[in-house]
C-alpha cells in the first residue's frame, strides 16, 4: 500500500514536471500564494491613486476648446476676468463700482445688435429691498441693489426661462478670481458665444444675474427675486467659488430632475456626498443656491469651486493662483447645460410632487449618473432581502449536507475583536501621536495622516489576528475558510449599514440628509458578490467522510507541515492548496486528489470582485471630502474634531474590504506597513503645520470706539495655539511701540489678539479717523417731551457717515438702566424701522403714513418710504446703500420696557429710552484713487501683510477692514 503511495506521488510529481508554462505561470499568479496577494495589494493601491489622480485632476480629464467660436468665447472671458481681478472689489468699495461698470460696458456691447437681447440695471433704484433675514430672526436687512441682469429672449415664449448666476463683488481682502471672477467671467463668456458670430437666437429665454454683496447676506440674490425677469424662471445654474482653482464642482442640486439632466455636460465633476455635507451643516460657507433655492422656489444647480480653502477669502485669490484651464471647465458647464436646455425637457410638463424627490449622483471620468432617493429606497430594499435569501440555502447546503467546513467559536469571534480593538488603537494613535503634539498637521499634510493610520490600522488588525491564531492554534482545523468568514462578517456589517442608510433616505430631508450615501449600496454589492463566490465555491466542493477523533486528518496540522500539491521546495505558507482554505496548516486526506483539485483560485475572484473597485470608491470619496475640509481645521475646534474623526473613518472604511486577506499578508507588506507607521508617526510630530503652500489664514479688522477715545486698535482672530501671537509681536508698530499683543478666548478654539495702532486708515478725502467721523443727528424723538409714554414711543435720526455704503445697528434699552436686575419684556426693542426715501420726501418734516396700520412685514407707505414691522421685535439692522454720501435716514418705534428693581414685582421702573449702537465698516486696500474715485487704504493690514512670514494669509474679519463704532440713546 505504501509502494502504490510513493508510485503516485512519483507519478503526480512528475504530471507537474509536464505542465505547460502557462499553466505554471496562471497557478503561480492566481494560486492563494502570499507573494501573488502581494503583487494584486500593490497593483490595487496603484490603481486606486492613479485612476482617483486623473479623475480629480484638472490638467489631464479636461482639455481646451478646439471649436473656433468656443475658443474665443474662452479668450474673451479670460480678458474679462483680468479686469475683474484688478483690485480687491467688496460692495463697499469704489472698486466695486468700476467692476460694475466694466462689466455694464462689455455687457451693453455684447447685445448692441441683438433685438432679442435686453438689460436691466437696477441702480435705478426699482429694486430696493427691506427683508428679515434668516428667517425667524430679528435682524431686519436694507439693501440697494445695482445687479446687472441681461435677457436673452428665447423663440419660444411658452418655455419657461433658465436662470445663470454669479456675483461680481468679492471680500475686502480678496482679488475674488474664483470667488466668484469665474463665475462672472464664464457668464460673459456665455453672453458672448450667443450674441458675438451667430445669429441663432436660443428656442428656452436665458437671463443672466451678475448680481452684488453676495459675500454678507447674499444680497444681490435675494434683491432679484423681486425683478420683473423673475416671474419667467423655473431653472437655474448658480456659479461660484468656495475654494480657488482646480475644477469646477457640482455641489448640490434642488431635485433629482434638474440634476439629472447634469449628464450634458461633457466634463461633469460632483458627488452628492458635498450635497450632503452642505445640507447638514458641515459646510459653513453659503451661496446664493439657498436663495432661489429657498425662497424662490426654482430648481437647479450649485456648480463651485471648492479647494483650496486656506486660499479662499484671502489676498491670494487673485489671477496667479487659478489658470485658463479653470476658467474653461466652468464656462464649458455653463455652455453645456444651457445648451442641453434649450429643447422642451420633461421638467417643463413633470408634475410638481416629482420635483421634490433628492439626488444622489457622481461623476467618474467624465461621465455623470444620477439617481433619485426612491429609486435607491427600492433598489436597497430589494437588496436587503434578496442577498439574506440567496446566501442563506448555500449555508444550508454546506452546513447540514456537504458537513464539509469547520467552524469554531474562535474563528467566529476574532475579526470582530480585532477589528473593534483596533478602532480603539487608531483612536489612541490619532489622539497622542497626532493631535497632542502637531494638532494643526491636517492642514498640510493630510495625506501623510491618512496613509499612516492605514498602516496603522492595518498593522495592528495584523498582529490581532495572527495573534489570535498563535494563542489558539489548537483550535485550527481543517477545510477552515478565515478569509470568508471575514467576508461574510462585513457583509453583515454592510448589510447594517444599509438598513440605516435606507431608512434615512426614505425619510430624507435637510438636515438630516444622506445622499451622500451611494457608496454604501455599491460596497454592500461588491461585499456580498464576494461572499457568494465563496460559499458557492463551498457547495460545489466533495463533502467530508466522517472520521473519528483519532484520525490525523480532524487533528490540529503542524505548521510547516507540507501541503499536498506544493511543488517541490514550496513551502505551505506560500501555496493554500485547499479549495477556499487560506490556513497555512497543511492538509491530510486518506485519497489525495489531483493536484489541480488543490489549487485555490476562488480567492482571487473574490479579491478582483471585492478590491479594487471598493478601494476607488472609498478613497476617492474620502479623498474628495478630507480635500476639501482639512483647511477648515483653521476655522474652529468643532472643525477640528470633524475633520480628526473623519480621517479615522475614512481609514477604517478604506481598510475594510483589505481585511479580509489580512492572514496571507507577507513580510514585504508587513515591512512597509511598519515602515509607514513608524516614519509617518515622525513625520506628523516634526512637519510645519503651516508652509507657503498651506498658509495660516488670520482674519483682520481695525476697529474704534468713537465714544472713548480716538484710538484704533487692530483685533485678529485666529486658532488657539497656532503662531498667531508670535507673528504679531514681530511686527515693527508692535514692538516699536514697546506694547504687548492682548489675547482673550472667545470660544470654540478661536481667540482674538489685538493692538493699539497709530497707523490710521485714509478714506481718500481728508477725512480722518477722529471722532466726528460717525455724527449721528437725532431729526425727531418722542421721549424728549413724552408724547407716547404709555405707547409706541417714536424716533427720527440722520447718520452722517462719509464715504460710506455699510452700517449695521444693534439696539438695546438704555445703558442708564442697566443696573436693574431683570427684564420682564424679554422681546426685542424695536417693533417697527422706517427708510425714509428722501427723494420723495422732502426735507423729513412732513407727516407720515400712520405705521400702526401697516402690516407686519414690508411695507411701502404713501410717501414712498419703506417700512419693516415685526411683532417679536427687531434687535438689529445691517444697512446697504450705494450712494457714498448720502446719511442714513432712519426712524424706528419701539415699546418702552418695564423692569424690576426689587423683590417685589410691583417694585418697577418703566424704561423709556433706547440704546443704540451704530457700527460703520470701510473695505478697502486699494491706492487712494481708482479710475478717478476715492478709496480707502488701510495702513494696518498693509504693514502686516508685508512682514508676516510666507505662511501666513490674511483674510477679513467682517464685512470691512476698519470699522469704527458711536453709541446713543433717544
Amino acid at each position: 500500500m505504501a509502494e502504490a503511495s510513493r508510485d503516485e506521488s512519483s507519478s503526480l510529481r512528475s504530471s507537474q514536471s509536464r505542465t505547460n508554462p502557462f499553466v505554471k505561470l496562471v497557478r503561480s499568479t492566481f494560486g492563494y500564494r502570499k507573494t501573488s496577494l502581494t503583487f494584486f495589494i500593490l497593483l490595487t493601491f496603484l490603481f486606486t491613486f492613479l485612476t482617483s489622480h486623473y479623475d480629480n485632476d484638472l490638467e489631464s480629464s479636461v482639455p481646451l476648446p478646439t471649436n473656433g467660436l468656443e475658443q474665443e468665447s474662452l479668450e474673451y472671458a479670460w480678458k474679462a476676468l483680468q479686469v475683474i481681478g484688478r483690485y480687491q472689489h467688496p460692495y463697499g468699495s469704489p472698486s466695486n463700482d468700476f467692476v460694475h461698470d466694466s462689466l455694464e460696458s462689455s455687457i451693453k456691447e455684447a447685445i448692441a445688435s441683438k433685438k432679442y437681447a435686453e438689460y436691466d440695471n437696477d441702480l435705478n433704484y426699482t429694486n430696493n429691498i427691506l427683508y428679515r433675514f434668516p428667517a425667524g430672526s430679528n435682524v431686519v436687512h436694507y439693501y440697494e441693489s445695482n445687479n446687472l441682469v441681461v435677457r436673452i429672449n428665447g423663440t419660444d415664449p411658452s418655455l419657461p426661462a433658465l436662470l445663470l448666476s454669479s456675483h461680481y463683488d468679492s471680500v475686502p481682502t480678496s482679488f475674488g478670481i474664483t470667488d466668484d471672477g469665474v463665475g462672472v467671467a464664464s457668464m460673459l463668456g456665455l453672453l458672448h458665444y450667443y450674441t458675438h458670430h451667430s445669429t441663432k437666437q436660443p428656442l428656452r429665454t436665458i437671463v443672466l444675474n451678475f448680481n452684488n454683496d453676495e459675500e454678507f447676506g447674499l444680497y444681490g440674490a435675494s434683491s432679484f427675486l423681486n425683478h420683473p425677469f423673475f416671474k419667467d424662471i423655473a431653472y437655474f445654474l448658480n456659479l461660484e467659488g468656495t475654494g480657488a482653482g482646480g475644477k469646477a464642482f457640482l455641489f448640490r442640486g434642488t431635485d433629482y430632475g434638474i440634476v439629472n439632466h447634469f449628464k450634458k455636460v461633457r466634463y461633469p465633476y460632483g458627488n452628492s456626498i458635498f450635497q450632503q455635507g452642505f445640507d447638514n451643516g458641515l459646510i459653513h460657507s453659503e451661496t446664493d443656491f439657498k436663495i432661489y433655492k429657498e425662497n424662490g422656489g426654482i430648481r437647479g444647480l450649485d456648480v463651485a469651486f471648492y479647494k483650496p480653502r486656506d486660499i479662499y477669502h484671502t489676498t491670494r485669490d487673485d489671477i496667479r493662483h487659478t489658470g485658463i484651464k479653470s476658467l474653461w471647465h466652468m464656462l464649458s458647464i455653463a455652455l453645456d447645460f444651457t445648451e442641453g436646455l434649450q429643447t422642451e425637457i420633461d421638467l417643463d410638463v413633470e408634475a410638481p410632487e416629482e420635483s421634490n424627490d433628492f439626488a444622489l449622483y457622481f461623476s467618474f471620468f467624465n461621465h455623470f449618473v444620477a439617481f433619485s432617493t426612491s429609486k435607491i429606497v427600492l433598489v436597497n430594499t430589494i437588496l436587503l432581502v434578496l442577498v439574506p435569501l440567496i446566501s442563506i440555502p448555500f449555508l444550508v447546503v454546506i452546513f447540514q449536507y456537504k458537513h464539509n467546513w469547520n467552524l469554531s467559536f474562535v474563528n467566529v469571534l476574532k475579526f470582530p475583536l480585532s477589528f473593534v480593538l483596533s478602532i480603539l488603537a487608531l483612536d489612541i494613535f490619532v489622539d497622542v501621536a497626532v493631535v497632542s503634539q502637531n494638532p494643526f498637521i491636517a492642514n498640510s499634510s493630510v495625506v501623510l495622516l491618512v496613509f499612516t493610520s492605514l498602516a496603522v490600522f492595518l498593522l495592528v488588525n495584523y498582529v490581532i489576528l495572527n495573534g489570535i491564531n498563535w494563542v489558539f492554534k489548537s483550535y485550527n482545523v481543517i477545510n477552515h475558510d478565515e478569509k470568508l468568514i471575514v467576508n461574510i462578517e462585513i457583509s453583515i456589517l454592510t448589510w447594517l449599514a444599509l438598513i440605516y442608510s435606507t431608512y434615512k433616505l426614505s425619510t430624507n430631508r435637510i438636515g438630516d440628509d444622506h445622499t451622500g450615501e451611494l457608496p454604501v449600496t455599491i460596497l454592500f454589492v461588491l461585499q456580498s458578490i464576494g461572499s457568494l463566490l465563496g460559499l458557492i465555491g463551498w457547495s460545489f466542493k466533495q463533502g467530508k467522510h466522517d472520521v473519528s477523533k483519532d484520525d490525523e486528518s480532524s487533528q490540529p496540522l503542524l505548521d510547516g507541515q507540507r501541503t499536498y500539491g506544493t511543488q517541490e521546495g514550496e513551502s505551505n505558507d506560500e501555496l493554500d492548496t485547499s479549495i477556499g482554505n487560506d490556513d497555512t496548516s497543511s492538509l491530510s486526506f486518506e485519497h489525495p486528489l489531483p493536484e489541480s483539485k488543490f489549487r485555490s483560485y476562488d480567492w482571487s475572484i473574490q479579491f478582483l470582485f471585492i478590491v479594487p473597485l471598493s478601494s476607488l470608491i472609498i478613497y476617492n470619496s474620502g479623498y474628495l471630502i478630507l480635500d476639501g475640509l482639512n483647511k477648515s481645521i483653521q476655522e474652529s475646534l468643532k472643525a477640528e474634531k470633524l475633520i480628526y474623526l473623519f480621517l479615522q473613518l475614512f481609514v477604517i472604511i478604506w481598510s475594510i474590504p483589505f481585511l479580509p486577506f489580512i492572514f496571507k499578508f507577507n513580510r514585504i507588506i508587513i515591512a512597509l506597513l511598519l515602515v509607514f507607521s513608524v516614519t509617518g508617526a515622525l513625520l506628523v510630530q516634526n512637519s510645519d503645520a503651516f508652509d507657503i503652500n498651506n498658509p495660516l489664514k488670520l482674519r483682520f479688522i481695525q476697529t474704534v470706539d468713537l465714544n472713548s477715545s480716538t484710538q484704533s486698535h487692530v483685533k485678529v482672530l485666529g486658532r488657539i495655539d497656532s503662531p498667531m501671537r508670535a507673528v504679531l509681536n514681530d511686527i515693527p508698530s508692535v514692538k516699536n511701540s514697546g506694547q504687548t499683543v492682548s489675547c482673550s478666548d472667545v470660544g470654540d478654539g478661536l481667540e482674538e489678539c489685538s493692538y493699539k495702532s497709530d497707523l490710521a486708515p485714509a478714506f481718500g478725502e481728508k477725512h480722518n479717523f477722529t471722532t466726528d467721523l460717525i455724527d449721528i443727528h437725532v431729526v425727531k424723538n418722542s421721549t424728549a417731551n413724552n408724547d407716547y409714554p404709555f405707547g409706541l414711543l417714536s424716533a427720527e435720526i440722520k447718520i452722517h457717515v462719509p464715504k460710506n455704503r455699510m452700517c449695521n445697528l444693534r439696539f438695546n434699552f438704555s445703558e442708564s438702566n442697566s443696573i436693574f436686575a431683570s427684564l420682564i419684556n424679554t422681546d426685542a426693542p424695536v417693533k417697527t424701522f422706517i427708510w425714509y426715501n428722501d427723494k420723495k420726501q422732502g426735507n423729513g418734516t412732513e407727516k407720515h403714513a400712520d405705521t400702526l396700520a401697516i402690516p407686519e412685514g414690508f411695507s411701502v407707505d404713501k410717501d414712498g418710504n419703506y417700512v419693516y414691522r415685526l411683532h417679536d421685535g427687531i434687535n438689529a439692522l445691517n444697512l446697504n446703500k450705494l450712494d457714498w454720501d448720502k446719511d442714513y435716514h432712519l426712524g424706528f418705534q419701539w415699546l418702552p420696557d418695564l423692569v424690576a428693581t426689587g423683590s417685589n414685582e410691583f417694585d418697577s421702573e418703566l424704561i423709556l429710552k433706547l440704546g443704540i449702537q451704530t457700527e460703520c465698516f470701510w473695505a478697502d486696500l486699494n491706492p487712494l484713487v481708482i479710475d478717478g474715485k476715492a478709496a480707502s487704504h488701510v495702513p494696518a493690514l498693509e504693514e502686516l501683510v508685508h512682514y508676516s512670514p510666507v505662511y501666513v494669509s490674511w483674510a477679513n474679519r467682517d464685512r470691512g477692514l476698519v470699522s469704527a463704532s458711536k453709541y446713543i440713546e433717544i
